[in-house]
């Protein structure tokens, strides 16, 4: 049976590490991922952003990063191609491949990456949460569960930290019209960034709305 894990990563030696570092604005997903040299992954991602030149400024700066190239977009999200640098990075990509990873979801915002992937068992998981450890990568684990609940309803789809952002949100009338409080209460509460919790807002709802009323 496969494990599913959803954890929380953060490090500027990840790809792609500093350019959030350096723009804790902008929000990236990974659409996906390939490499046919293990050391230099491939990555298709979508960056949201309020100034495109800042982030490709971001992203000459970026020692993580090799190569890039802006492939399509509209106003304020634009689809690059990136390829990892050979050194000065962490090598999750050939170590997940390697334990049989498979990345499922991978979005970054205010410093930190929310990855969710599969694994063929918790020992194969073991090995690559222990590597990103020995990296020296800040880990926070949310979730590890049968890997065929991923598509079981709304409850399998939310983190435990989308989950309990909504659940205050909508204890402290966040979603009432007015407003009953504001995001900066809410992150003050969590004790996390306003980035932080809306990133979070936002990707809950999503995930409740994709399992609820997406066929």
């Amino acid at each position: 049976m496969s494990l599913l894990a959803s954890f929380e990563a953060s490090s500027p030696a990840l790809v792609l590490g500093p350019t959030l570092e350096a723009l804790p604005s902008v929000d990236i997903d990974i659409e996906r991922q390939y490499a046919l040299d293990p050391t230099r992954p491939i990555a298709f991602c979508w960056i949201r952003h309020r100034d495109r030149e800042r982030v490709e400024r971001a992203l000459v700066d970026d020692e993580t990063v090799a190569d890039f190239e802006r492939i399509g977009g509209v106003e304020g999200r634009d689809l690059y191609r990136l390829q990892g640098s050979p050194t000065d990075v962490v090598s999750a990509y050939r170590q997940w491949v390697t334990a049989g990873g498979e990345l499922l979801e991978c979005r970054g915002a205010d410093d930190r990456w929310e990855v969710e992937m599969r694994f063929p068992d918790r020992t194969s998981f073991g090995e690559y949460y222990d590597f990103l450890a020995d990296e020296g990568v800040a880990l926070e684990l949310h979730r590890l569960s049968d890997g065929d609940e991923r598509r079981r309803g709304h409850e399998s789809a939310l983190t435990d930290p989308q989950r309990e952002a909504l659940v205050l949100a909508h204890e402290r009338g966040f979603f009432e019209v007015p407003r009953e409080t504001g995001l900066s209460e809410i992150a003050d509460q969590l004790g996390i960034s306003t980035q932080a919790v809306s990133e979070r807002l936002r990707r809950g709802q999503a995930q409740l709305i994709e399992n609820q009323l997406v066929e």
